[in-house]
């Protein structure tokens, strides 16, 4: 017998793991959530502060055995939800037109869109994705930088991210990401030790910038975005900031390999951090639907 019920403290770690395994496989892989158990759980704990995880995930047991999870990470304040999932085991499938309309009952007012962000290889959440209207926005290709490639990396200088540059690089980039997750000035609001701006300067001018956050605990990090002034394409100047970043990253101990995500028809991107020494992971595709 199956039984499909929010999810508990002493469930943390559990879920986490079954998480962890079910990322590890393309066909069942999600890109929002991860392939350490402990980042997970960490996330689940400690991230998802708008709503808690015991009132946004569903746990489902079989014989006494984990066999789906499924959740969301609320932004109150942007009105929309990353749905977590659904991760459930093959044989159990029947249950996610179960498990999702119990989640959807516990949304709240305030959010307007959910996103899902299935592997190209999850036919069955693409399936899903389909059966529930979702709009398909954008196909999204996850690369790997490991540390090892480090020495191969050209000596460039660091520049941080100055108070006279801001009002620039925050121009830049509402231009190049105008309806993105974080606005110029919101990156610039959570910079700290662990979270910097990098940029290029030319005759006083910035030129580019990119901006990476770094999780010294976890050893994660990520390149969240960066670009260059269209006037300045096609000088190396996206390479350098790439460098530059990949360099500071790695100078903490505890980060093993940096991922990023781009757009699957950004080919010029892609070719780039190839030839820096990205790896291509997996391609993703990126669903939203209005409520």
């Amino acid at each position: 017998m199956t039984e499909i019920a929010l999810m508990k403290n002493k469930e943390v770690d559990s879920v986490a793991k079954f998480i962890s395994d079910m990322n590890k496989t393309e066909r069942s892989h999600i890109g929002y959530c991860g392939q350490d158990w402990l980042e997970i759980a960490h996330s689940l704990r400690e991230d998802l502060t708008d709503i808690p995880y015991n009132k946004s995930f569903f746990t489902v047991y079989d014989e006494g055995g984990l066999v789906g999870v499924l959740g969301f990470d609320a932004d109150l304040e942007n009105n929309s939800a990353e749905v977590w999932g659904p991760f459930i085991k093959e044989h159990k499938w029947d249950i996610v037109i179960s498990m999702w309309k119990m989640m959807i009952e516990l949304l709240p007012e305030e959010i307007k869109t959910i996103s899902l962000f299935p592997n190209k290889e999850n036919k069955k959440v693409l399936q899903l994705a389909k059966g529930l209207s979702f709009n398909r926005h954008c196909d999204q290709t996850i690369l790997k930088f490991p540390r090892n490639k480090v020495k191969e990396l050209k000596k460039v200088s660091l520049l941080e991210l100055t108070e006279e540059y801001y009002v620039e690089m925050v121009q830049l980039h509402n231009n190049s990401f105008p309806n993105t997750y974080y606005n110029g000035q919101q990156i610039i609001n959570r910079l700290n030790e662990n979270r910097k701006v990098f940029i290029s300067i030319n005759a006083g001018q910035l030129c580019g910038y990119i901006y990476v956050e770094a999780d010294p605990v976890y050893g994660e990090a990520s390149i969240e975005f960066f670009a260059v002034k269209e006037s300045e394409r096609g000088k190396g100047i996206g390479g350098e900031l790439l460098t530059v970043a990949l360099k500071w990253l790695f100078t903490i101990e505890s980060i093993d390999s940096i991922t990023l995500c781009v757009n699957s028809s950004n080919q010029n991107a892609i070719n780039l951090y190839k030839k820096i020494g990205f790896q291509q992971k997996h391609e993703l595709c990126f669903f939203t639907k209005d409520l």
